[in-house]
């Protein structure tokens, strides 16, 4: 119950902000062009509490689903009374402006709660920093096949020279199943190849087949586990399986799964121990998984992150930066739902995100929650950005062929076009949410 509870007033918290500062944009830039706003709402339906200052009256409504500002003459289908201060009266661009104003103030959140964060803790992985120097290759993987060998030191990916393993990792997610040239150096020599990488699984996780030479590191133990049991604990270094030296994450799980109920022996070093333990898989389920697997109850990682301090200067450059990598990855996600090469399964409707939201807001620090709090906003910013009817892209787009046209659409077409639009998002919302729903039954019954 205290985890359906915490999960309630996490998302309530969480998408009450996003909303507020969404329609806060649109209220400002309403006012700055002297727009007369008769309502700005948290929520839809009915009023529940609330207060008028001037000609405003602000009210938190009883679905909590959203939020609006409601400006004098907005709906085109009502009419316009040739009032100077309603929205449709205002020159083109300024309504457009106006409509830009909520998705800006999500980009601008997604980046401002980022930055205090930054100047506090930036997150920096021995692994992640490093140069992209490949110590094995997997057979029959996309690099594989693209020609990389052991040793060989990548100087190019895409655009990016010389990159580190995020780099390089952040340009193979923007390639997916399609052609991302690599320079190598091998030797002495510069060898142009071609990476297609490949997104395998029902989770589609990112495939490339290169492994760094970079110590494997216990991240954290679950209470109870075989691995608890065992005596592993969070910090030590996984040296090797079976015998076998540890070189990628991927074989330590496949070795785990091979050996099924078979104990698998762990060669570990512990400061300047060096340990061997024998430890039982059992069959658990994964973090967001369906399906149970042999497993030992451990989350383990390359290299070893810590926590540097940025001035502000470059908390914002990183904010900024890596806020517009997920963006263009949020881009590509819609370009391959569009396409087919992406199943619309991996979206996430008000479940999902509830279900994310508890999960860091239950984390010891508020880091996680801000953490969401960002993406989520960076999201809600992008998609209403989306040329669709009804959301704010769909104006925008209005707008702008209508200064094309120097007129404006016909208030038929503008009708019919908004029906469809809504049509659209509701039966996008139907679906997300029935797949929330039969992931949590599916989890539900494995558990």
């Amino acid at each position: 119950m205290n985890s359906v509870l915490t999960e309630i007033v996490a998302v309530a918290v969480v998408l009450g902000l996003i909303v507020f500062i969404h329609e806060l944009g649109h209220f400002l830039a309403a006012k700055f062009f002297n727009v007369r706003v008769e309502t700005f709402s948290l929520g839809f339906g009915a009023r529940l509490i609330g207060f008028r200052r001037g000609e405003t009256d602000y009210r938190i409504s009883v679905l909590p689903l959203g939020g609006y500002v409601r400006m004098a003459g907005e709906n085109p289908m009502s009419g316009s009374t040739g009032d100077p201060r309603e929205f449709m009266s205002k020159p083109r661009w300024q309504r457009l402006l106006i409509a830009f104003a909520g998705p800006l103030m999500n980009i601008l959140l997604a980046i401002g709660l980022m930055v205090p964060i930054f100047m506090r803790r930036f997150p920096r992985n021995s692994y992640l920093d490093q140069p992209a120097v490949v110590a094995a290759v997997r057979p029959g993987s996309p690099a594989a096949k693209a020609g990389v060998l052991a040793g060989d030191r990548i100087v190019r990916a895409g655009g990016q020279a010389n990159p580190n393993w995020q780099q390089l990792g952040m340009a193979a997610s923007l390639s997916v199943n399609r052609p991302l040239p690599l320079q190598v150096r091998r030797g002495g020599r510069i060898l142009h190849l071609t990476l297609v990488p490949v997104a395998v699984g029902a989770s589609d996780q990112l495939s490339i087949g290169l492994v760094p030479r970079q110590p494997i590191t216990v991240e954290s133990v679950n209470p109870g586990s075989p691995a608890a049991q065992a005596g592993i604990r969070p910090g030590d270094r996984i040296l090797g399986i079976n015998g076998q030296s540890a070189l990628a994450l991927d074989s330590i799980s496949q070795a785990i799964r091979q050996a099924r109920t078979r104990p698998v022996r762990l060669k570990l070093r512990r400061g300047r121990q060096i340990l061997h333990l024998a430890v039982t898989p059992r069959l658990m389920l994964p973090p967001g998984g369906k399906t149970r697997r042999y497993m030992i109850g451990m989350m383990y990682s390359y290299g070893e992150e810590h926590y540097i301090h940025l001035p502000f200067g470059e908390a914002l450059r990183q904010a900024v930066l890596i806020n517009r990598q997920y963006a263009v990855l949020i881009l590509d996600l819609m370009k391959k739902l569009v396409s087919g090469q992406a199943s619309p399964a991996a979206l996430a409707g008000p479940i999902g995100i509830a279900s994310i939201t508890g999960q860091a807001a239950r984390q010891p620090t508020l880091y996680p929650l801000v953490g969401v709090t960002s993406m989520i906003s960076l999201n809600l910013g992008i998609l209403n950005l989306l040329p669709v009817p009804v959301l704010d892209g769909g104006l925008i787009l209005f707008l702008l062929i209508e200064s094309l046209l120097r007129r404006d659409v016909s208030l038929q077409v503008k009708e019919r076009v908004y029906q469809a639009g809504f049509a659209f998002l509701v039966l996008l919302m139907t679906f997300v949410v029935y797949n929330d729903i039969a992931r949590a039954v599916s989890h539900h019954h494995l558990h």
